[in-house]
């Protein structure tokens, strides 16, 4: 068994590792933007805001950065104000990267909110700014102002290693390879005992995830349905979902890596049906 582990392990850790995306700089644009400019312009103009207001509270204009907070946020100190300050520091950083943004706008009136994941990198650390820019007419304002600071890169943390990880995360991934292997079986013996337009429509059947889709992040073990929609009531989780193929590896906005699982109820029927059938009958007393 130990040549079939060199060469599965390798291949598995090469399979679920990804590399996030390339993070782009985004040049700087006006804050204010009307509707019916390009949402890429207006994303623009967000992100500007965003490093604009990050830079404003390094340099200790606490008042400055106090009007642009959103107005459910409440009244803020001037000691949440220096510590959030204390976490980015003084210094210029050496780079900043744009990890991820992405914009929910009303078409007509440019009403909306954006999500922004920058990262600042530092001589010996890098900072991680979460910012959500709300827009209502011509004035943004911030819900949402976070900051963590890191010992390496988004992109070193979040990648992909298969040793080291909880009980939680060996066990999904074990439920994860099984639901392929119940997949490719039951594609198999379709193949194998179907012809014509029968066989091709059962194989292609067979990877569909028929509920809701479960997963979890691999670094932090943090399990979700992916499907769950949120409400004023909590959460709400359909009893159907459609996933093609069942089993998905995703990475979330900050590039860490998670597996996902949905049911494919078609290829466990198939098994079963299968099984049923070869089953010898039993015979009937007289």
């Amino acid at each position: 068994m130990r040549f079939p582990l060199a060469v599965i392990l390798p291949v598995l850790t090469a399979l679920l590792s990804g590399v996030p995306a390339a993070a782009q700089n985004t040049a700087s644009a006006p804050v204010r933007t009307s509707a019916n400019e390009p949402a890429r312009d207006r994303l623009a103009a967000d992100i500007a805001l965003a490093k604009a207001t990050i830079s404003r509270l390094q340099a200790g204009d606490f008042t400055a950065v106090r009007e642009q907070l959103d107005r459910s946020v409440g009244p803020v100190p001037d000691d949440v104000l220096r510590r959030m300050s204390d976490v980015m520091g003084t210094r210029e950083p050496t780079s900043v990267e744009t990890i991820s943004a992405t914009e929910t706008h009303n078409v007509q009136t440019g009403d909306g909110v954006s999500r922004i994941l920058l990262e600042y990198r530092f001589a010996t650390r890098w900072v991680v700014a979460e910012a959500v820019v709300k827009t209502v007419g011509a004035e943004k304002r911030f819900p949402r102002l976070h900051f963590t600071s890191n010992t390496m890169p988004l992109s070193e943390l979040n990648t992909f290693h298969l040793f080291g990880k909880g009980p939680l995360q060996y066990l999904f991934l074990t439920a994860w390879l099984l639901a392929i292997a119940v997949t490719g079986c039951a594609a198999w013996i379709a193949f194998r005992r179907h012809t014509g337009w029968r066989r091709w429509i059962l194989m292609v059947l067979m990877p569909l995830g028929l509920t809701p889709t479960l997963a979890v992040n691999w670094n932090t073990a943090q399990t979700f349905i992916v499907e769950a929609v949120s409400n004023s009531a909590g959460y709400t989780i359909p009893l159907f979902a459609v996933r093609y193929p069942m089993t998905v590896v995703g990475h979330t906005e900050t590039g860490a890596p998670f597996l996902c699982i949905s049911l494919p109820l078609i290829a466990i029927a198939y098994l079963i049906w299968q099984w049923t059938r070869g089953r010898p009958a039993r015979p009937q007393a007289s």
